[in-house]
């Protein structure tokens, strides 16, 4: 029986997608496992291009009165224009790899004869490993992030003292290196300004000059039983059998002692966050990983490899968030171009959302601190942008954020005058707050943390309620947002123009409403009674009602326009099914909420990861279990890379922590007041087991099942919640 949970490979990397990541929340590192030459792509957090800069717009007040007299005309495409015209800033800056570390083994010749080789990840312990033979001696490698360390731990060894190693550190970033008895030093700086790839790409796109933000590190021996040598900017070691490396950078490392009390720190460490939860649906198959992924194309049954599948996505949120870190960005903290897809920043209507979706039912709350964190100083940034921009009190986020908490709309590129041509589709949609601050009400029902919910999630939700009162304008006897947007798609006005503006769009709806429900209710759990509940009981009552169209479907605009991408990736009019529950037990909308789901798939729909995972997610809440599968094995089959990375495609995180969460939710639901289990259990998953799902309440629960049904349910008492409440 093999019920290990690792990934393995019979080769090296041939391509940054089937690299192996390390990770300890805020350093992170990429083993590409080469013979002759390792390489590890590594990453720091905090790496960001530009400076502290204020990127709203005061002009944008200006025009809003106009914009919604043009949307209410009927002029939308008119109103679209004037907002890119008059009411965006500046694009986000982008996050820039640190730089990649080189290992050679100079006594390694091309003429060698190599076997044995072997390059794996095992998420037990968070722990990667390369061994190979070459002419007959072994050679063997360990690299972890340890998180009480602060460092990327490197042991190299071989069977004989042949090992004769240069290592050196080289990286795109203005840096400098200096050398010490037994380590090197780096020192460099970012540059001021990185534009993203879809505005302009090359040296153009990248300003350098000195406000750009400043790091250090260093690479040194921890341990070697040869000699070594630090010159131009190069470790020499000759003569050893093994050598422990350690890497840090920007946070000083903690590191001491003996390389087994350090690897026994790290895995006990990890191992309290991730034995929590345990997941049982079938033996692991012991082929390389690669091959697993092409026999599960192929067709053959392969259930635990959705298992490692699951497990690999909560090992990669203990490896990219931990308290004291940034949350995971659109890459998790792992990046190798200059230039990443959509800067690696945190995406606000859906992405970095996603991203922390497995965190409490997974048995991952303690990773939520660094969302919280930083969720929090967005919010702080974004009473500026609800003020400047808008004349709103409150505190209002669009759509993306980086490294300096952003919080205005983009679409301008830099030194431009105005907003990029099509840009109002993603930009001008100030709801980023409205769904990030629901994350804060959830982990109270999870966890029942009255502090978090007094201190924390009571003045998020205030702040967040207070800019959607002010938001929001009166329209045909209801409240309605204007201009409004669902997410990144368009339709067709009555003159075949292309838009996006509107008013009332139904995700912006869902959400009012959510925030509305959830903040009454933390101040009625809090004895809270003042004007602005009153205010919002109001509105409340009258707001826009998400509306059904002739074909029975949620109208994701105000009228029923003909959708320019019938099969659009985003789910954003189906927010109410999930990851909201507004619509449990109400038939009507959830059939209309089936309705627009089929209708997004039969045109095409789900074809990047991260729609594949919420779709998987969305037939859970519909306790569809036959087709939940049916896009898993989709998620598998065709948007996950060799190192089951999700593919957008190009690679980002969400997608594996979206369908992380979708094979929870297909084995245990806490929605509605009303726990299911078994909800949208897949013939193919006809027995199994699982320990530790959590549920509402500080409850987890252990499932046992055989031929589809339960056979063994126990519920238990979660431990005391264990993040700063303030």
């Amino acid at each position: 029986m093999n019920r290990k949970l690792e990934l393995y490979y019979d080769k090296p990397a041939l391509r940054w997608e089937e690299t192996l990541p390390v990770g300890n929340g805020s350093l992170g590192a990429m083993i590409w496992g080469g013979v002759r030459e390792e390489l590890l792509g590594l990453n720091e957090e905090s790496l960001w291009s530009g400076y502290e800069r204020d990127k709203n717009n005061p002009g944008a007040s200006h025009s809003l009165n106009a914009v919604r007299e043009l949307v209410f005309a009927g002029r939308c495409a008119e109103a679209e224009k004037l907002i890119q015209d008059t009411m965006l800033g500046e694009f986000n800056e982008s996050y820039m790899p640190l730089g990649n570390l080189h290992i050679a083994y100079r006594n390694l010749k091309e003429s060698d004869q190599v076997g044995r080789y072997r390059r794996s990840l095992d998420i037990e312990k968070a722990m990667a490993a390369v061994s190979f033979e070459a002419d007959g001696v072994g050679y063997r490698r360990e690299i972890f992030a340890t998180y009480p360390g602060q460092a990327v731990i490197i042991c190299l060894e071989s069977d004989r003292p042949l090992m004769e190693l240069e290592i050196f550190l080289e990286s795109q970033l203005k840096c400098c290196i200096r050398e010490m008895e037994d380590a090197l030093i780096f020192s460099g700086r970012c540059p001021e300004h990185v534009d993203p790839s879809y505005v302009r790409k090359g040296e153009e796109a990248v300003i350098w000059g000195y406000r750009g933000r400043r790091f250090s590190g260093g690479i040194r021996v921890l341990s070697c039983d040869g000699t070594v040598l630090c010159q131009e900017g190069t470790l020499r070691v000759a003569g050893a059998s093994e050598l422990v490396l350690c890497l840090e950078a920007v946070r000083p490392s903690s590191i001491e002692g003996s390389y087994d009390r350090i690897k026994e720190e790290h895995v006990l460490d990890y191992g309290r966050i991730f034995d929590t939860v345990e997941l049982y649906l079938g033996e692991q198959k012991d082929l390389p990983t690669d091959r697993r992924l092409e026999q599960l194309k192929e067709g053959e049954e392969d259930n635990g490899l959705f298992a490692l599948y699951f497990q690999y996505g909560r090992y990669l949120m203990a490896a990219s968030s931990r308290k004291g870190s940034l949350p995971a960005n659109l890459q998790g903290i792992w990046s190798w171009k200059f230039q990443a897809p959509w800067s690696c920043n945190w995406t606000t209507n859906i992405n970095l959302e996603m991203n922390y979706w497995p965190a409490l039912s997974c048995g991952l709350k303690e990773c939520m601190e660094p969302y919280f964190s930083f969720v929090e100083e967005l919010a702080k940034r974004g009473r500026q942008t609800a003020a400047v921009n808008y004349h709103c009190r409150g505190t209002a986020h669009h759509h993306n954020a980086d490294g300096w908490y952003s919080t205005n709309p983009v679409g301008i590129p830099f030194g431009a005058e105005d907003g990029k041509e099509g840009c109002a589709a993603y930009a001008m949609w100030p709801m980023g707050m409205a769904w990030l601050s629901q994350e804060f009400y959830r982990y109270y029902e999870y966890t029942k943390d009255r502090k978090f919910l007094e201190n924390r999630a009571y003045p998020l939700l205030r702040d967040t309620a207070l800019f959607l009162v002010d938001w929001l304008v009166e329209y045909e006897g209801y409240y309605v947002t204007c201009p409004s947007t669902s997410p990144e798609n368009k339709y067709y006005d009555k003159d075949k123009n292309r838009c996006s503006i509107t008013a009332a769009s139904a995700m912006d709806m869902e959400l009012t409403k959510e925030v509305f429900e959830h903040y009454l209710s933390v101040c009625a759990k809090l004895g809270v009674n003042d004007d602005l509940t009153d205010t919002v009981q109001e509105r409340l009552a009258r707001l826009w009602p998400v509306r059904i169209g002739s074909r029975g479907q949620i109208l994701e605009w105000l009228e029923e326009y003909p959708e320019v991408e019938p099969g659009h990736r985003h789910l954003s009019h189906l927010y109410g099914m999930f990851p909201a529950e507004l619509w449990e037990g109400d038939q009507k909308m959830t059939e209309a909420c089936r309705i627009s789901l089929n209708d997004r798939l039969e045109n095409g729909g789900g074809y990047t990861g991260w729609s594949c995972a919420w779709i998987i997610n969305m037939f859970a809440a519909l306790k569809d279990g036959e087709n939940a599968w049916k896009y898993l094995y989709i998620l598998l089959t065709r948007s996950t890379y060799p190192n089951l990375w999700d593919a957008h495609e190009p690679f980002q995180i969400d997608g594996n922590f979206g369908g992380t969460t979708g094979i929870a939710n297909m084995l245990a639901t806490d929605r509605g007041g009303h726990v299911d289990i078994l909800p949208a259990l897949p013939r193919q998953f006809a027995s199994g087991y699982v320990r530790g799902l959590c549920l509402k309440g500080n409850k987890t629960v252990d499932i046992r099942w055989e031929d589809g049904s339960a056979v063994s349910v126990e519920f238990h008492d979660a431990d005391e919640p264990d993040l700063d409440s303030k």
